[in-house]
């Protein structure tokens, strides 16, 4: 079983045995660089952020840079959280929350996963057909069981080192913008003048554009990771104080580059796509029209390197995805034992029940995803509902996450900054304005 290695020794230092702990290895540190960028684009992403592109030109770009402040302050939030608590967000969650808030965010968070796994997977059946021709069903099957083998089997670090280098395949769409004449002056007014088209399909790829920017799966893992830094220097007072500062500080560092990159890239994906599929009246149905984006600098190889981007993404976005619902699901059912056991065999069980959560919804993901594939939904279509389903459902999530970081039960006295909170409550009542007025628009109409 594939394992991650507890982080309580030196950074050079050869792990043992006794550093391990299983279905943890998605939450273990990664630099700010590719990986990262990848991890929050992946397939659905660049989906979303191409069909944005191809449907209204430039005129989403705004998406990507005006949203940049509340992901950070999200993801800083998130950390804090797992940082002065030593526990994720659903297990703070639990604890600060009733039980049928508790669970209707968990529910949530389950649905929304499964159905992001399951578009990852059906990329990856369309990667695979785009290199050799053949059945997508099938295709999508094998990489499905070919990720679970990863997760269960090697740690994310170590197969994440290889296969960030498929992520370069991104540079592409930078590539774009350099190669065409992109008219750069309505480029930055778009970047930064928001242009509102009011109807329901705006406003359906408006949520599908913001459930990719601000996803909440990656504000769980991010608390995870923090717990999972944070564990070996866990004293029982307040010894850690400064260290924990300095974690703090270190966390903002990596979340402004990291969410700096994973917003470039959706800036170029949407600009390049309104360059070549917007400018010239094309839209976005297949898969080989999304590979059309990147042909004026990839030229006959650009559904190579889209199928390239696609299983690349997919493979270092689906542990993530998978991980952070496992330690979701466990947390759901877990209060009883939590408080029946010590801390040493609370752990061990919780790391096994976690570990079959995993597999669990891997398994369920990969299973919805093979079967739209076999029911001959359009993928593309799989890739932006799943973006459509996860912005329209993560209010809640945010809601609940701003009021944690202020409850004294849960931090203290030591409460997100009042400017954190602003910019986290401003992106959740963007997201609500446009479900309202998407279905406004949709009842008008």
């Amino acid at each position: 079983m594939s394992v991650a290695r507890r982080p309580n020794r030196a950074p050079d230092q050869a792990p043992t045995a006794h550093d391990e702990i299983p279905a943890h290895s998605w939450a273990k540190p990664v630099s700010p660089g590719l990986i990262s960028a990848a991890t929050d684009n992946d397939p659905s992403g660049l989906a979303t952020y191409s069909l944005a592109g191809a449907q209204f030109g430039y005129d989403m770009l705004w998406t990507c840079v005006l949203s940049y402040p509340s992901m950070v302050a999200f993801q800083l939030v998130a950390a804090r959280i797992a940082a002065l608590t030593s526990n994720g967000l659903t297990v703070n969650m639990r604890e600060h929350y009733s039980r049928f808030l508790f669970y209707i965010a968990v529910a949530r968070f389950l649905i929304a996963n499964l159905f992001n796994i399951a578009a990852d997977i059906v990329a990856m059946g369309i990667a695979a057909q785009l290199l050799w021709r053949g059945s997508i069903p099938l295709f999508a099957a094998l990489f499905g069981i070919a990720s679970v083998t990863l997760q269960w089997f090697v740690p994310y670090a170590r197969y994440a080192q290889v296969l960030k280098w498929l992520t370069l395949t991104l540079l592409a769409y930078v590539g774009v913008a350099v190669a065409l004449d992109m008219p750069w002056e309505a480029i930055a007014i778009r970047s930064l003048v928001p242009r509102i088209t009011w109807s329901e399909h705006y406003f359906t790829i408006l949520l599908a554009v913001l459930g990719t920017t601000i996803s909440p799966y990656l504000l769980f893992s991010q608390a995870e990771q923090q717990v999972e830094e944070k564990r070996p220097q866990m004293v029982g007072d307040d010894k850690d104080a400064s260290r924990r500062e300095r974690q703090l500080i270190s966390v903002r560092r990596d979340t402004v580059i990291r969410t700096a990159l994973s917003n470039g890239v959706g800036f170029f994906v949407m600009a390049a796509a309104a360059a070549t599929l917007h400018r010239n009246g094309n839209g976005l149905n297949h898969a080989r029209d999304a590979a059309r984006v990147i042909e004026p600098v990839m030229g006959g190889y650009a559904p190579v390197v889209l199928a390239l981007a696609f299983i690349g993404t997919a493979f270092l976005a689906l542990p993530p995805l998978a991980g952070s619902a496992a330690h979701a699901a466990a947390s759901a059912v877990d209060r009883h034992s939590d408080q029946q056991q010590g801390d040493g065999q609370r752990d061990g069980q919780r790391d096994r029940r976690i570990a079959l959560m995993l597999v669990a919804v891997m398994t369920l993901g990969v299973s919805i995803g093979v079967t739209l594939t076999i029911m001959r939904i359009e993928p593309i279509q799989i890739l932006y509902w799943g973006a459509v389903a996860n912005g329209s459902t993560a209010m809640p999530i945010m809601v609940l996450l701003v009021m944690l970081s202020t409850k004294r039960s849960a931090v203290g006295d030591l409460s997100a900054h009042w400017s954190l909170r602003a910019l986290c409550w401003l992106a959740t009542v963007c997201a609500g304005a446009a479900l309202v007025a998407r279905f406004a628009c949709g009842w008008f109409q």
